[in-house]
């Protein structure tokens, strides 16, 4: 057994592709061995998707911390960890972090029209409402002088999330702190265990749309993504429902939601992903006044492997100190 005060203590970075980030970082955590295949004395284990087994710990005596980049631990055996005694640690990912605090500000800012709000106060709307600015006091103020129907509040609001990843995740953790209801669907329901740790209950896709107050699209564009959102099932949308989309363009029916939303059969929609990026300037959705469109952003500032494995190395060495 290797001596957990030794001077280096070797970690093995599982999943394929970190070999750059590796070699980037090394020199930056001088007390861990970085490694990328199974050695001997791996004192800590990293993985972002590749799975953690019984069988695999069972080729690591030595293995005294796990860690999952990112929250949602699928792939990790835990009965296995527990079993062993084996320290477990989850570090957020800078990536699904970033569309996550996007897909949050879209639900709020629809939920309080702010687009609208902002327009109405910029162009000094309040003229044609038979109005004029006076100086305002703790009493004394034009409040909510634009009588918007469409501004409320999100908390009791039931959010439905389409995609339980790590964006989905996140997003319902998020959520939760704003009083908000999360359901999901997913191909492959998650265990009890994270349905606790996200405060999220699962529901077939029908029930998503139809039970939900916001519906959030976050599952990656494949072929059998492709339009999933169409005309059918935004039509099993509440008419006071709103529509947010942060994957990609081409998992929801372009046409059909703007049918639905310039007829208002939905209440709105935020999308940062279109079918074709740019938006057309020629594109209905640009004409419509329940809708806020986001020239791609969800992605933030960036990340790469190299920041989201520094997080995760940053973890390992305090759970090996």
């Amino acid at each position: 057994m290797v001596n957990a005060g030794s001077e280096r203590q070797t970690v093995l970075i599982l999943d394929d592709g970190h070999e750059d980030a590796v070699a980037a970082l090394a020199d930056d955590f001088p007390a861990l061995q970085l490694v990328t295949q199974p050695t001997s004395q791996i004192r800590g284990i990293i993985a972002q998707a590749a799975q953690v087994d019984a069988a695999l710990l069972d080729e690591l005596p030595d293995l005294h911390a796990a860690l999952k980049l990112g929250r949602s631990y699928t792939n990790f055996d835990m009965p296995a960890l527990r079993r062993r005694g084996i320290n477990f640690a989850t570090v957020p990912r800078k990536g699904p972090n970033c569309v996550a605090e996007l897909a949050l500000t879209l639900i709020l800012a629809l939920s309080k029209d702010l687009v609208n709000g902002h327009e109405a106060v910029a162009m000094g709307a309040y003229r044609y409402r038979g109005l004029k600015p006076e100086i305002t006091a703790e009493r004394k103020i034009a409040f909510h002088w634009m009588h918007n129907t469409r501004v409320h509040e999100v908390v009791g609001k039931t959010l439905g999330i389409i995609g339980m990843g790590e964006i989905g995740c996140e997003l319902a953790r998020r959520a939760s702190v704003l009083g908000m209801r999360s359901i999901y669907y997913k191909r492959s329901r998650l265990s009890p265990e994270l349905e606790a740790a996200f405060d999220a209950s699962y529901a077939p896709l029908n029930d998503v749309l139809s039970h939900s107050d916001y519906v959030c699209v976050a599952v990656p564009h494949t072929p059998e993504t492709e339009r999933m959102i169409g005309a059918p099932q935004l039509e099993l949308m509440k008419p006071s429902a709103y529509l947010v989309n942060i994957a990609r363009g081409g998992i929801i029916d372009e046409d059909a939601l703007i049918d639905v939303l310039a007829e208002n059969r939905i209440a709105g929609a935020g999308l940062d992903v279109f079918t074709f990026e740019p938006l057309p300037a020629e594109s209905p959705l640009t004409a419509l006044d329940n809708v806020i469109l986001c020239p791609h952003i969800g992605g933030g500032t960036g990340t790469n492997r190299t920041i989201e494995l520094r997080a995760g190395l940053e973890k390992m060495r305090e759970m090996l100190a």
